[in-house]
């Protein structure tokens, strides 16, 4: 059986100090101190208020991700790798930071097949709905595929196409 291994990449493989900035949207960007910092997972769960945007600026500085710890699941990813097995990485970050998230996975002995970035291309579909079409893609090469995402409506989404998931 051809399987493949699809992995989120903050707080699912990894931690960093990166956060997800909540500024009034009246002001110009430079010229307002962020309302919030939310972590990844209080991202998930946020409901911007009126006169709110996300700044999402801290996920494009590579050295929050060179300084990241890896989560007890970056061991799942080693062992599925060493047996051969391809390790994607499917996060919500921009293709800016392929290289960095290339050059950690490296240091944990893992060499991606293929670093998926649907930041820059989600902002009209969604997180969820990018994912979901890149692993639609996925699909096409394996008998099976497992996806770990700490996300509930990513997972949601993945499983609605019938991928084998595991919210973290």
């Amino acid at each position: 059986m051809n399987k493949a291994f699809v992995f989120d990449f903050d707080d699912t493989l990894v931690t960093t100090d990166a956060c997800v900035l909540v500024h009034t949207s009246w002001l110009p960007l430079g010229m307002s101190n962020p309302l919030l910092h939310l972590t990844p997972a209080e991202f998930n769960d946020y409901e911007l208020e009126e006169g709110e945007r996300f700044d999402f600026s801290e996920f494009r500085c590579t050295s929050l991700i060179e300084n990241g710890r890896p989560t007890e699941l970056m061991q799942l990813a080693k062992e599925v790798y060493d047996e051969n097995h391809p390790v994607y990485i499917l996060t919500a970050r921009s293709n800016e930071v392929s290289d960095a998230i290339s050059k950690f996975l490296k240091l944990h002995g893992i060499k991606a097949k293929q670093i998926i970035c649907v930041g820059d291309s989600s902002e009209h579909d969604g997180i969820a709905a990018c994912k979901r079409k890149s692993l639609i893609t996925i699909m096409k090469l394996y008998d099976k595929i497992y996806f770990y995402d700490d996300n509930k409506e990513n997972i949601e989404s993945a499983n609605e196409i019938g991928i084998k998931t595991y919210l973290i």
